[in-house]
């Protein structure tokens, strides 16, 4: 079917808290300071004569493109966590009454990422959402963000069914972090897809397209992949 004959699927969502309603946005709008800071060439210079061309992760789409893929749960409310004893606490402004939880045991070791205290706490992000049947989407750690200083576990939910506003959605706190932790911040990506069956199959000549393609890309200074495969997806 033409897509334009296609309804467009929309996830709506509902914040608990007055003071703070657009609690999920589209991702988009957070693309990290540091990020819009890195130039598109190495050291700044488009050429080098002992380097030659140097292209830095600015001038790759992908990874853009992860960062403003679907939508971003935000955090409604600053957080503060302090070492004490040799373990992080949470400390929360006292108007909040929807806080971070903790769960008293972590059901494996292995779900802990590297560099984490072995304490999983859970977001309470204030707000409830759904998509619609059909489409199911992954719920992750903002892509691409490991400057921020805890991880949210990853989980795929399917649509139709509408998110608990006190979602306990489990995250760890870095073991060298103690500071401010800004409303605002993203804590989790949703990023929705449709529910439809795949496979897989070996196929020959797969490694020659790969060359040519490749010997394409670096037959301009940049943009091969954008201007011939690429097609924006919006997320408003």
């Amino acid at each position: 079917m033409n897509n334009r004959f296609r309804k467009k699927p929309i996830l709506q969502y509902e914040s608990r808290l007055p003071t703070y309603p657009n609690t999920i946005t589209s991702a988009k709008n957070h693309i990290p300071d540091w990020y819009k800071k890195i130039p598109q060439w190495e050291n700044n210079e488009f050429f080098n004569i002992d380097r030659g061309i140097k292209r830095t992760v600015k001038l790759c789409v992908p990874f853009l493109e992860a960062f403003t893929a679907g939508y971003m749960i935000t955090l409604p409310y600053d957080l503060h966590i302090k070492i004490q004893n040799g373990k992080p606490l949470i400390v929360w402004p006292g108007a909040v009454i929807n806080a971070p939880g903790v769960r008293d045991n972590v059901a494996h070791e292995k779900l802990v990422p590297f560099g984490h205290y072995g304490i999983e706490f859970t977001w309470n992000y204030c707000v409830a959402y759904t998509i619609p049947k059909g489409y199911s989407a992954i719920v992750t750690h903002p892509l691409n963000r490991h400057d921020l200083p805890f991880t949210t576990i990853t989980g795929v939910v399917d649509g139709g069914i509408v998110m608990y506003a006190h979602g306990k959605l489990p995250f760890y706190i870095k073991k060298d972090f103690e500071g401010l932790i800004p409303q605002g911040t993203p804590i989790a990506q949703i990023i929705p897809f449709r529910q439809e069956d795949w496979d897989s199959k070996k196929t020959d000549g797969l490694l020659a397209m790969g060359d040519l393609h490749n010997e394409h890309t670096g037959m301009v200074f940049k943009g091969w992949y954008k201007n011939a495969f690429w097609k924006k997806k919006k997320y408003d």
